[in-house]
Formats: structure tokens, C-alpha cells, sequence
């Protein structure tokens, strides 16, 4: 059985991975859309798969794969942490992205499919070694709206990569780079890898795909690069995993 993961933060693109109190100045502010809830439950395994929704067996699926390539220790979200996440943040509060241009094209970075508000389910996971962290996210698609939804962040990921590649954020004390790039991978909807170079450099990794009626995301985030083509086939791996389930 997995051990529960040590508190680690996934971050996404307008997230900082601080060790220090919240709230101090100079710092971007979180962005719960990938972060970890620190009260996590443990694995999804622990469950009767017969009390699971069809999205819950998804990223179940999806978490063994991750076991199985060298990320073994893995968390379920649930219950407030959960409907926490479908809210999405106010990120860019205070904060200016240059050129103006590319402001509401990196919000939407902080979406993700359990924010359609539908049944959704989420698993986040580790390595041994927790300098890699990611999470499988499955939400259904309950209406032509939740499907545009999708399709619409699928394209702000398109423009990303053609008008928007690289941006500078600026706080009130605080700035940074970041840098997008297309990972080229054909499995996936959308794909985006991105790095910043600020106080807490990272590297990340976002696939989304769909099925008739639901959308999985995988997002990866390191410290170190991880912009290979086997580290790519890791990300596919889980996202198929998940998807099989729901097709």
C-alpha cells in the first residue's frame, strides 16, 4: 500500500513553491489550482472500488501507472480540499503580466477540469525522492458548455504558444520570466512545458485530453528539467491510463 506523501506543493505557472509564511511581501500568491492539499487522505487503493465514481477509478488508474514509473507515493483529494480546487483563483491579483496582451491568456493557465463543477476526482503523486511532483485530474463532461470549456483552454494553450512564449511577471517586489514551450506530444489535446526563473526556478509540464464525456489532465512539476521525450512518454502513460477507464 502507498505511504501518505509528504506535504509537497504542486505548482502551476502563477504558484510559488515558498517555504516561507504566507502573505510576505515580494511573493506571488499561490494558485490552489495545483497545489496539494496538505490534508490530503491517503491512496485512492484504501477505497472499495465499488463506492468509486467512474472519475475516481480514472485516476486511481492513473496514480498505479505513476507507481509503476518511479512515482509510488500518492494522495487522494477529497471532500473540501477538492471543492476547494474547482474554485478557480484569483492568481494575478496585483500582479502585471507584460506584455499586457498575454494578462488573461496566462490566468488561464490556473484552469483545470475539476473546475467545471461536475464529478470530478483528483490524485496527486511523488517520487522516492520528492523533487518530482504531479497529479492526475478527471472530470465528466455533463454538457456541450463543459465541453467547450475544454476546448476553449485547449486553444488558450494554442495561443500561448504563438503569442506568448515568453512573458515577464511583475509584483509589487517580485518578478520573474517564464518561458512556454510545445512538448510536441501528439497523444495529447493540448501539451505545454514551461519554466521560471524566479526566486523558486521550476520546470512543468501540462497534457490534457478528452473522451466523449470527460477530460483528464496530467501536470508535472521539478526543479530540474524534465523537457524529454521520456519523461513526455511518463506523462502519456498516466494520461492514457486514466482515459482508458472512461472511454
Amino acid at each position: 500500500m502507498p505511504k501518505k506523501i509528504a506535504a509537497f506543493a504542486l505548482l502551476s505557472v502563477l504558484a510559488l513553491a515558498s517555504c516561507s509564511a504566507a502573505g510576505d511581501s515580494g511573493q506571488m500568491p499561490q494558485d490552489s489550482t495545483h497545489q496539494k492539499a496538505a490534508s490530503a487522505s491517503p491512496s485512492a487503493q484504501e477505497t472499495d472500488p465499488a463506492d468509486m465514481s467512474p472519475a475516481e477509478v480514472a485516476t486511481t488508474a492513473g496514480a498505479v501507472m505513476a507507481a509503476k514509473l518511479g512515482f509510488p507515493n500518492s494522495a487522494r483529494i477529497t471532500g473540501q480540499d477538492l471543492k476547494d480546487l474547482a474554485k478557480k483563483p484569483d492568481a494575478l491579483k496585483d500582479i502585471v503580466v507584460l506584455p499586457g496582451a498575454c494578462q488573461g491568456t496566462i490566468d488561464d493557465l490556473n484552469w483545470s477540469p475539476v473546475q467545471l463543477g461536475t464529478q470530478a476526482a483528483r490524485t496527486d503523486f511523488t517520487n522516492e525522492a520528492q523533487n518530482i511532483t504531479g497529479s492526475i485530474e478527471v472530470a465528466k463532461l455533463d454538457s456541450d458548455a463543459d465541453r467547450a470549456a475544454v476546448a476553449a483552454h485547449n486553444k488558450n494553450v494554442a495561443k500561448i504558444l504563438s503569442d506568448c512564449s515568453g512573458v515577464k511577471i511583475n509584483g509589487l517586489d517580485y518578478s520573474e520570466d517564464l518561458k512556454f514551450s510545445d512538448p510536441a506530444v501528439e497523444k495529447a489535446d493540448s501539451s505545454l512545458y514551461y519554466t521560471r526563473n524566479g526566486q523558486y526556478p521550476q520546470d512543468s509540464l501540462v497534457l490534457i485530453s478528452s473522451t466523449k464525456d470527460y477530460a483528464a489532465m496530467v501536470s508535472f512539476v521539478s526543479a530540474a528539467p524534465i523537457n524529454d521525450a521520456k519523461f513526455n512518454q511518463v506523462a502519456t502513460s498516466i494520461l492514457d491510463a486514466a482515459l482508458t477507464q472512461v472511454k
